[in-house]
């Protein structure tokens, strides 16, 4: 009964407002720190990259990181793959003097732990990013979260067109990057992933959407279950 239960809360779909007010809940009232809910969804994140590769036998991952926490959340999935014994690369788009300071945490530890890290800031090598599309290995897709309001533009338009020609199995953090997480429209173009790795609970949108989707795993990121209910 418990099980059953568990399960129904979860499967409750949610509005990206709707979301964003229980992150808000449980950081300013409940006293969660941000960066423990970042933690969790990394550490979510990177246990669906390592159970993909157990299945398909490929030991490298490869991350592109955006901007804000949805970036952040890569960043701390990028740590965890790293230790877990995966060669792991990071392609991040947002200047870190403009990072918000929970994705800066995650950021400066992955400089310390000398992870690579190839910045796409201020233009996007395109030879090395094909090289890096290419083998045995997985993506982790962290550009953009549920905040996307506008069609998808500039080298993110490319670069989502590359992942998803690269053939490689994909993992989205929280929403495939480009989807509109309320409508479940393509915002000009979207990240067709494998797995999307949902946080807190799944979004409306996503009933529309199981071909940019992939399977839905819902992450328990310690939002506190009176906020859901």
């Amino acid at each position: 009964m418990l099980e059953n239960n568990l399960r129904t809360l979860f499967l409750r779909y949610v509005t990206t407002d709707q979301m964003r007010e229980m992150d808000r809940k449980a950081i300013e009232e409940v006293g969660i720190p941000s960066l423990i809910l970042m933690e969790n969804a990394g550490i979510a994140c990177a246990g669906e990259v390592l159970k993909l590769a157990g299945r398909k036998g490929f030991r490298e991952a490869l991350l592109f990181c955006g901007k804000g926490n949805n970036g952040g959340d890569g960043f701390a999935a990028a740590r965890h793959l790293y230790n877990k014994g995966l060669k792991t690369a990071v392609f991040f788009f947002q200047n870190p003097s403009e990072m918000k300071p929970d994705p800066l945490t995650n950021f400066g530890i992955l400089e310390k732990m000398k992870i690579p890290l190839v910045d796409c800031s201020r233009g996007v090598d395109w030879k090395r990013l094909k090289r890096g599309l290419s083998g045995r290995k997985a993506v982790v897709d962290a550009l953009f979260g549920t905040g996307l309001a506008r069609e998808v533009g500039g080298p993110f338009r490319q670069v989502i067109q590359l992942i998803n020609d690269s053939g490689l199995p994909v993992v989205a953090v929280d929403v495939p990057s480009g989807l509109n997480a309320d409508t479940g429209e393509a915002m000009g173009v979207c990240v067709r992933a494998d797995v999307t790795v949902t946080l807190g609970r799944p979004k409306i949108g996503f009933k529309k959407a199981k071909g940019f989707t992939g399977r839905v795993v819902v992450a328990d990121i310690s939002i506190p279950r009176v906020l859901y209910e």
